[in-house]
């Protein structure tokens, strides 16, 4: 069973802002940080703090019952690569600063598109991955926590 069982699903009043934000000449992924986006980020950001149990996806640990700068949205497929996927639920977590900072912007998918050639459709299979994706994959399939110990159990565990 997958980490995460259930995406979030937007309210009436964030689809309407997520809508009029992709809208704007010139949207890109530096949008997401804006304060007229505060309210879509906050709707994430608890959903999904409820659905893993204040528990980071990738290592675990606890995060942050309240404070955003300890619970960043994590986009599993890089906003900043895959601008199509920025609001898309099952590209979205919560992770632990540690872990959002470690992954950053680094490239997930196993056959990333060419240059001018996007997906269209969010990959839903987990073999189009190369990291471990939440929405997806068994944990213990992939990594093996003991304690404070990480040891790759596939190739998509690093």
């Amino acid at each position: 069973m997958p980490t995460i069982n259930n995406p979030v699903v937007y309210s009436a009043i964030a689809l309407d802002k997520i809508a009029e934000v992709q809208r704007e000449p010139g949207f890109n992924h530096t949008r997401w940080g804006d304060a007229d986006l505060e309210y879509v980020r906050c709707e994430i950001r608890d959903f999904y703090r409820r659905e893993q149990r204040l528990s980071c996806v990738y290592c675990r640990e606890q995060i942050a019952v309240r404070s955003a700068a300890s619970a960043p949205v994590e986009h599993i497929v890089p906003k900043s690569r895959y601008l199509q996927f920025m609001f898309e639920p099952k590209n979205l977590c919560v992770v632990c600063a540690d872990c959002n900072e470690f992954k950053s912007n680094r490239e997930v998918l196993t056959d990333p598109p060419l240059t001018g050639n996007p997906i269209r459709t969010y990959p839903t299979d987990p073999h189009r991955y190369r990291l471990f994706h939440p929405h997806f994959d068994e944990y213990r399939e992939h990594i093996i926590k003991a304690g404070f110990l990480y040891v790759e159990n596939s190739r998509k565990g690093g």
